[in-house]
């Protein structure tokens, strides 16, 4: 009896032994990944305003379906980067668990991602003629 008490305990203890180190490699990537996912996003909105774009996707009409907004062309697609990233740092900062669902669901929406980008360029092409 007291052999299988200390196996378990052993078990359990190499289980969170190998849990802990995973957890912090996951909160550190997660971490860096969100700092560089903002800085990236503002970067790319800045530029963008920079080379005009903005008055570019207003001659396009997007300006009447953005004026309801607090956010400009630029301003989108600065989101649209920065939320884009945040799920490539989530999909690798899960990854380090090894396969699991949440993992799957994330490959599966970063797959469908360029789909949607093809379909809002259309959109925007469309609205412009």
């Amino acid at each position: 009896m007291r052999t299988t008490l200390f196996d378990a305990l052993t078990a359990g203890l190499a289980a969170v032994a190998t849990f802990v180190p995973r957890l912090l490699l996951f909160l550190l990537i997660l971490l860096i990944g969100l700092i560089v996912a903002k800085a990236l996003s503002k970067a790319v909105d800045k530029i963008l305003e920079k080379v005009g774009f903005d008055r570019a996707v207003e001659r396009g009409g997007i300006k009447r379906a953005l004026a309801s907004s607090k956010y400009d062309a630029s301003g989108v697609v600065g989101k649209i980067v920065y939320y884009f990233l945040v799920l490539l740092v989530l999909q690798l900062a899960f990854g380090v668990f090894g396969r699991n669902p949440i993992s799957d669901l994330l490959t599966a929406v970063i797959a469908f991602l360029p789909r949607l980008f093809v379909a809002l360029i259309i959109v925007v092409v469309a609205a412009a003629s």
